[in-house]
């Protein structure tokens, strides 16, 4: 028997695809700027800017978490299986993903200099500019650990209790706004703080984790009636 056959099937498709994607966005990105350069001057990143979509984008993917978890249960994997191997494909694939948009932020860097171009971030970033790469890799990796963890919880809490899942979304949004208010996404003004990003992010991918456990540990199987 094959082992840890659920990450390996998602390393080898769904995170492959993933990045696949990621690619034509910020390709988009650098082309619109290119555009919009012919009308007025440059003065804000792209890739940060088009980066706003990316934790909505997160938590959608995330939340129809809930169908493969079915899939996966109606193939003879357990739900124990499911909890230990899906996190890990989570924190392999947002990693890749980060250090893919941060070579875009180091490409985007080179362009804008050749231009004579202004690159500004948002202000709540965690970083300041975009060439602090560690820093910009270590908060795209929590925005999007974070987010996707969430969107798996909301999910399978959805599909578990139906309407009353909704009460789901109370924990998410305050893990996700704790959590953004050091990584600079999804930054309320009463949620910024000047913790450490690793320790923080840590900590709330683990109360998801946890919302999660307690969400899928026995969730039952729909029989859906034709």
């Amino acid at each position: 028997m094959t082992r840890w056959p659920i990450v390996r099937y998602l390393l080898g498709s769904h995170t492959i695809f993933l990045l696949l994607c990621l690619i034509p966005i910020y390709l988009f990105a650098v082309a619109v700027v290119a555009v919009v350069s012919i009308f007025t001057e440059i003065r804000i990143s792209g890739m940060d800017a088009i980066g706003q979509a990316l934790p909505w984008v997160t938590a959608g993917y995330g939340a129809a978490t809930s169908s493969l978890l079915v899939t996966v249960l109606v193939h003879g994997r357990t739900r124990r299986e499911f909890l230990l191997q899906h996190p890990l494909f989570q924190v392999i694939t947002t990693g890749l993903a980060a250090a893919l948009i941060t070579g875009f932020y180091g490409l985007e860097v080179l362009l804008y200099r050749a231009a004579g171009w202004q690159q500004t971030v948002q202000q709540q970033r965690a970083y300041t500019s975009a060439d602090e790469y560690g820093t910009v890799f270590l908060a795209h990796w929590s925005m999007l650990l974070t987010w996707l963890m969430i969107g798996v919880f909301i999910g399978v809490a959805f599909y578990r209790w139906e309407a009353a899942g909704g009460l789901a979304l109370l924990p998410a949004g305050l893990i996700v706004a704790s959590c953004g208010g050091v990584n600079g996404f999804f930054s309320l003004p009463f949620f910024r703080t000047d913790l450490p990003l690793v320790p923080v992010t840590l900590g709330a991918v683990a109360i998801a984790y946890g919302l999660l456990w307690l969400s899928a540990r026995d969730v039952p199987l729909r029989t859906r009636v034709a």
